[in-house]
């Protein structure tokens, strides 16, 4: 027994553990379609074994713009098992920062962990030049397996810097420093020397809102995305697909053009549950009196894609609008 922190590292793919054609291939790495071998990885950091016992999990690697309602459902029922069976300390999981806030958020909302649970990633692959991946999986190792983390929920950790699940989001396409937390800022930073100081806790004290066999029954819900002229053709198209819930990203503070608002109005006539949100990158959308007339929902603060998951699972609880507000609201 080393004495240090028991940490599960899940791999799930993404541009961590990509190889690019060339050490100069920093922006095509996707369509070569090379990986690491399996447990490459963890191979090339003998120093994890300074901070943790760090044991991998066997697990399916893709691109996170491949993933399936399939692929999160296993995560999160292996991160369950894992989070509550008293071997670890901490869980790590290397995800492509594409749907990296998608998957950690899903996860925030439906895993019940009292152990930190820490999405990496890296920007660029990991035969690249500059490739960030290795010094940010280090720095998640050494974020899951401090006492610090304990009581944060899951945590999303790229660039040194912390963030909560419910917070984060991707705001650039290449850079090392692309995600933020746009309004709220990051939870903390895990620094050179490997000190973990987080300012606050966001989290529900491990309980979340959903459970995690919620996963794989969630319903279809579409996100449709407004800009000046658009009509309600792809409303009636996510209707007649089958959509038990749409998303409108709005304009400005949630407001969809009139073509798009009564073919939202004739979605909700037909049982379909609109959340109002917005395309603007921070900020929420006030439930109107004429929102609520139209039975439409909000959420606070969440970007359209979070929107779309938190709504899909509130979906299976109720199909009442009120009681859909609400759920939403505690989140």
């Amino acid at each position: 027994m080393s004495g240090l922190p028991r940490v599960a590292l899940i791999s799930t793919g993404g541009t961590i553990d990509a190889v690019g054609a060339s050490r100069l291939d920093l922006a095509w790495y996707t369509e070569t379609k090379n990986r690491l071998p399996d447990g490459e990885l963890l191979a090339a950091l003998p120093e994890l074994g300074t901070v943790a016992d760090v044991v991998q999990v066997p697990f399916a690697r893709y691109p996170s713009y491949a993933l399936s309602l399939d692929d999160w459902s296993l995560l999160a029922s292996t991160v369950q098992e894992l989070a509550t069976g008293g071997s670890y300390d901490g869980i790590v999981i290397t995800h492509g920062t594409n749907t990296l806030e998608e998957t950690a958020f899903l996860l925030s909302l439906t895993v019940s962990t009292p152990i930190p649970v820490v999405f990496v990633g890296a920007m660029r692959p990991a035969n690249g030049l500059g490739s960030d991946g290795a010094i940010n999986l280090f720095q998640a190792v050494r974020l899951a397996a401090s006492p610090n983390a304990r009581g944060h929920g899951v945590l999303v950790m790229l660039n040194d810097t912390v963030f909560a699940a419910r917070d984060a989001t991707k705001t650039a396409t290449f850079r090392v420093n692309a995600f933020a937390a746009p309004g709220l800022g990051p939870l903390g930073h895990v620094d050179a020397d490997g000190e973990v100081r987080l300012s606050h806790i966001h989290s529900t004290n491990g309980v979340p809102a959903f459970d995690v066999g919620d996963i794989a029954g969630m319903p279809r819900v579409d996100v449709v995305l407004s800009y000046v002229g658009a009509d309600g053709a792809l409303i009636k198209a996510a209707v007649a697909a089958g959509a038990q819930g749409i998303v409108s990203a709005g304009t400005g503070a949630g407001r969809p053009t009139p073509a798009e608002s009564d073919a939202l109005d004739a979605a909700a006539a037909e049982g379909v549950v609109v959340c109002q949100s917005t395309r603007v990158p921070s900020g929420r959308v006030s439930l109107s009196p004429a929102m609520k007339a139209a039975r439409r929902v909000t959420t606070p603060g969440m970007p359209p894609w979070q929107a779309r998951i938190a709504l899909a699972l509130a979906l299976q609880r109720s199909r009442d609008a009120d009681e859909i507000q609400i759920t939403l609201d505690s989140l």
